[in-house]
């Protein structure tokens, strides 16, 4: 069955993807459209964590990912809260974005809890036509993820690749092992 690109679903680098910016990643798409894709990789993690980055967040120890090469200076999260205002449901009890102020509010106050959010600094964005022809060139296989395994901060990142991979069965699954320079097989 082949998927397409949409809102909710993932974009796996095939296994032999030279860009450095995209080896073995796990995009998730967070708006589809005319215009073109926004997204953001699961699974490169930084040495940073928000209290670095948000003085108004001190107490929040949680990692930060780098969402992709675009505006690195920008700020992102995904979480698990519908009822933060303005937020946009990804399907399945998974939200991007939302009104900030609440969220520093909540995070503060404890009200919200800091494991049901994965932040970004950056963010993937492909201009309208841009993914589908790479997607013809056979950079990205679409997909689909288990929306909760986003927030398991313990699994390693190449780990999430790999499940990704092997969910898609057949070939995918085998290529799931392959080296990462198969001059090395």
């Amino acid at each position: 069955m082949d998927l397409y690109p949409a809102t909710g679903r993932v974009l796996i680098s095939e296994p032999f993807l030279q860009d450095p910016n995209f080896a073995r990643t796990v995009v998730l798409i967070t708006e589809y459209s005319e215009e073109g894709t926004v997204g953001y990789v699961l699974n490169q993690k930084t040495d940073l964590e928000v209290y670095q980055l948000i003085e108004e967040l001190p107490e929040i120890k949680s990692p930060v990912y780098q969402g992709g090469p675009v505006q690195l200076e920008s700020f992102h999260y995904l979480h698990q809260y519908p009822e933060i205002e303005g937020a946009v449901e990804l399907g399945q009890g998974l939200f991007w974005s939302g009104n900030f102020e609440q969220v520093k509010l909540g995070l503060n106050s404890g009200s919200l809890d800091p494991k049901k959010f994965v932040f970004f600094i950056g963010y993937s964005g492909w201009a309208n036509g841009q993914l589908e022809s790479e997607l013809h060139e056979k950079a990205w296989i679409v997909g689909e993820l288990n929306p909760m395994s986003i927030f398991e901060p313990e699994k390693d990142e190449l780990d999430l690749w790999k499940e990704v991979m092997r969910s898609l069965g057949g070939d995918f699954a085998l290529l799931a092992n392959s080296p990462i320079n198969p001059q090395f097989n």
